[in-house]
């Protein structure tokens, strides 16, 4: 006891290890432990004179195949990750450094500085579950899930990808999304857009390995950093030829459905005329105001089986277009013309002064009238007593198009709405509106309507103010 005493007092005392921040092991020649630190005893469970005297070997049993090296006599420091065996039997994964003393030429001691491991070990376990975890989710998702660089050069794809594409995975990993991307089209996503958080969607027709396609909703969302990698763009493919399909057989329905209502409505209406002008049957007020009603709810039908009718045309393909020189100054006059007892009902102005320089626009005539009509008769509808609409036109030579505005100074629509205000059968929730009768097409209808003839459609709204339309056309080259 009082050689090791001695031992602790040359070699402990000397090195100050109480001093060092790690667990220490101090060992002699024979390599029994001469001295410890606190933090060495806290770790290891041994009081100071339970351990000093002890082999290494009894507190490191993996230890055996360092320890050539010191035999050997070589003056090197070794990284050891071992299980130390505590006093109570248990293991400790620790990681060590060990570093021989020399002493006239000799080595006369060995140092360990230790470090418990175990939240390390539990972390790294942790971290392997989430990874196999993460991969888990990504192998059995039934979307197909890509991850690229922001480049689109892919990282790592599921089987679900393979499925989409028909490329093996194999030929997939390392090479670009343009594989499948249609032909010519670049990896273009608004990166700056991802950068923010945000997330893009966008529906894109595959190109198959075979030559075939298959359309697919993409929605891409940006990790900002991986280590070794950088930045990632996570990519998910829905496959839509269900949707498609669905979207197709819902069209065909509506399209019959509204053809074959649109017989009986018209005769229903033939019918009312006849009924209500026919010299032999005298009306009472009462049965005038009755009749009224029912002329208002069948035109009212008749608009919404004529918008059906154009919706179902539009998405089957059936809608055809037929643009020729049209003069839009009279034919914006002509549905003022058909408008313009409403708006007298109303209290509401109509202004028209087109510029005598206007040239003729390239458009179908019938479906121009169509678009005039739904957004003149929308500025009247929605506008207040004493109001007013102005139909006005701006002329680009330089870019060889037309645009014509319709402006009310009506009850407007929130920024809310202005998101929603072209989509199909969506009407706003405000109260004025809900007031009026609509089917949520028209807008939708315009917007088809006006892109199909090569134009482009805006609307800009205050609440409370009013709203502006505006929609562009060619100019005829005649």
């Amino acid at each position: 006891m009082a050689e090791n005493e001695d031992k602790n007092a040359k070699w402990g005392g000397a090195l100050g290890i109480e001093d060092i921040p790690e667990a220490v092991l101090v060992a002699d020649s024979e390599y029994r432990i001469a001295d410890a630190n606190a933090i060495a005893l806290l770790l290891l469970g041994y009081e100071k004179q339970e351990i000093v005297g002890l082999h290494v070997a009894e507190l490191m049993p993996e230890i055996d195949r360092h320890l050539h090296r010191v035999l050997q006599g070589e003056l090197v420091v070794s990284e050891l990750s071992v299980k130390a065996r505590r006093g109570d039997g248990r293991k400790v994964p620790m990681d060590f450094l060990a570093m021989p003393l020399e002493e006239g030429g000799n080595i006369k001691a060995l140092l360990f500085f230790g470090r418990d491991t175990r939240f390390q070990h539990l972390l790294s376990g942790e971290l392997r579950k989430a990874r196999d975890w993460f991969r888990s989710i990504v192998e059995y998702s039934p979307n197909g899930i890509c991850i690229t660089d922001v480049a689109g050069n892919i990282i790592l794809a599921n089987q679900a990808v393979e499925n989409l594409t028909g490329y093996p995975l194999r030929e997939l990993v390392g090479k670009n999304v343009s594989i499948y991307y249609p032909e010519g089209a670049q990896h273009d996503v608004d990166l700056h857009s991802l950068h923010k958080g945000n997330q893009i969607r966008s529906e894109i027709e595959f190109r198959r390995k075979g030559g075939d396609t298959k359309p697919v909703m993409v929605t891409y969302r940006m990790v900002d950093y991986v280590e070794d990698v950088g930045e990632i763009v996570i990519e998910t493919y829905a496959d839509q030829t269900d949707r498609h399909r669905l979207d197709q057989l819902r069209n065909e329905f509506v399209f019959i459905a509204a053809h074959e209502f649109r017989n009986p409505v018209t005769a229903l209406r033939l019918l009312l005329d006849m009924f209500k002008t026919d010299k032999r049957i005298k009306h009472d007020p009462i049965e005038k105001g009755y009749l009224s009603r029912m002329e208002e709810a069948t035109m009212r039908l008749i608009h919404l089986v004529d918008d059906l009718l154009e919706v179902s045309r539009s998405e089957a393909g059936r809608l055809r277009i037929e643009v020729r020189p049209c003069d839009i100054r009279e034919h914006v006059k002509s549905i003022i013309k058909e408008i313009q007892s409403e708006a007298l009902l109303k209290e509401v102005a109509i202004i028209y002064k087109p510029d005598g320089r206007l040239p003729s626009v390239m458009a179908d005539s019938s479906k121009l009238k169509e678009v005039l009509s739904n957004l003149i008769s929308n500025a009247v509808k929605y506008n207040i007593a004493g109001g007013s609409v102005t139909v006005e036109h701006d002329m680009d030579f330089d870019r060889k198009i037309v645009t014509t505005k319709v402006s009310d100074t009506g009850i407007g629509m929130s920024d809310e709405d202005l998101q929603k205000v072209f989509t199909k059968f969506w009407r706003s929730e405000d109260l004025a509106v809900r007031a009026q009768a609509g089917t949520g097409l028209g807008l939708f209808i315009v917007k088809e309507l006006v892109e199909r003839q090569g134009g482009q459609v805006a609307v800009e709204s205050i609440k409370g103010k009013g709203s502006k339309f505006s929609f562009s056309l060619p100019i005829s080259e005649d």
